[in-house]
């Protein structure tokens, strides 16, 4: 009965995170036709930074906490996960007030009202994500993919009224949409949290000590899971003029879309290891490799038609980019699972190893990639990376399961 319940939770939490990203892509194709090119480059490297230093300086503790196998996990370690998130979203927020404040003066200048946002959209955004994953480590995965479903919907009900209201500026409607969602969530989700374990001031110092401790052993593969994934965005922002970050984020939004399934897969993984549960290895055969190869031509086909009708010619990027960002996608995935399945079976420090790599490759070979050959070898760069990663994850994990 506990398997099926298991089974059930699983597939519960992919429906809802595939509903999730179709109202998500609707809303950001919604804000990028009204906003325009300039702008929807702006309102990009905001939400990118954002989501980079929220990687950088949380997903340590947070892979310490939702690694820990749940009766393992003390409630002095969750408060002080839930201090320590939100000491770092306050950091992530000024340190992207002054990357915003390096953008204005190398690409454009942007109005102060736009930094009073971004502080305030880039807090909340990071505790929103961090208090989701202690969620999950409380293994709540209905109510984590009910919030995540509820987020998008009050995302976009509040844009629709901002806009309706006009008494605001387009970009500052889209911010506090995103604001008034991550407000409403994050404090929800740390009233359930914090009425489900039992709370004393003298566990916030320990608490804390524990978390940051533990973390060691997983912060480079939480900080290249999430940076390699979110770092051509940034360096497209930064290395190529203004109009092709929203050109690539359009694109990629549109392309991304299917990796919530793979991303599912990995949290679902993640929840089985930290039930103590075996995740079953996935393999690729030659029939699964053909479907997938068709999926991803038919996929920029349909992406690149839609872009033209609804968008114009303007919003186009080469065919080639298309191609190889979905390349880019199916390994990312693939990456991910393994990667995922090798930190199950102890390999923690190979992980590590491995992830350095990731961290020190990806910019290196996007910006040489980008200073020589232009746009398209973006996502070329991440087919090598993650061709070359995979690679040695699956010599690890050969290892490791030899070995056991």
């Amino acid at each position: 009965m506990s398997n099926l319940i298991a089974m059930s939770a699983g597939k519960s939490y992919i429906s809802i995170r595939g509903l999730s990203s179709v109202i998500a892509l609707i809303l950001a194709l919604s804000y990028t036709k009204v906003l325009g090119i300039d702008k929807r480059s702006i309102l990009a490297f905001i939400m990118v930074s954002a989501l980079i230093l929220t990687i950088i300086l949380t997903s340590g503790i947070s892979l310490a906490l939702r690694n820990k196998p749940k009766p393992d996990i003390k409630d002095e370690e969750f408060i002080g996960y839930l201090i320590l998130v939100s000491l770092m979203s306050l950091i992530v927020g000024i340190i992207n007030c002054l990357l915003l404040f390096f953008y204005s003066n190398l690409k454009t200048d942007i109005p102060l009202p736009i930094f009073i946002v971004c502080f305030v959209y880039s807090f909340l955004a990071s505790a929103n994500l961090g208090f989701q994953d202690a969620l999950l480590a409380l293994v709540s995965i209905k109510i984590a993919t009910i919030f995540d479903l509820m987020t998008v919907i009050i995302q976009i009900l509040s844009f629709v009224f901002f806009i309706q209201l006009e008494q605001t500026s387009l970009m500052i409607s889209v911010f506090i949409a995103f604001i008034f969602s991550y407000a409403l969530i994050t404090f929800a989700t740390g009233s359930i949290i914090l009425n489900t374990i039992s709370i004393k001031k003298s566990m916030a110092v320990s608490g804390m000590r524990s978390i940051l401790q533990q973390s060691k052993n997983h912060h480079l593969y939480g900080i290249a899971n999430g940076l390699a994934d979110r770092i051509d965005r940034f360096l497209v922002g930064l290395l190529l003029p203004i109009s092709f970050l929203a050109k690539y984020a359009l694109l990629s939004s549109i392309i991304s879309f299917a990796r919530f399934l793979p991303d599912s897969a990995v949290k679902i993984n993640l929840l089985k290891h930290h039930k103590g549960e075996r995740a079953k290895r996935i393999t690729y055969g030659g029939n699964e490799i053909a479907f997938i190869s068709i999926i991803a031509i038919i996929l920029v086909g349909l992406s690149q038609g839609f872009i033209y009708l609804v968008f114009g010619s303007e919003w186009l990027l080469p065919i080639s980019v298309g191609i190889l960002f979905v390349i880019q996608e199916i390994l990312r995935g693939n990456y991910q699972l393994k990667a995922t399945e090798l930190l199950a079976v102890g390999g923690a420090s190979e992980i590590s190893r491995i992830s350095a790599l990731l961290i020190v490759l990806s910019p290196f070979l996007i910006s040489l990639g980008v200073y020589l050959f232009g746009i398209w070898a973006v996502p070329a760069a991440m087919v090598i990376v993650y061709i070359f990663l995979t690679f040695m994850v699956e010599l690890a994990l050969r290892k490791k399961l030899h070995a056991c």
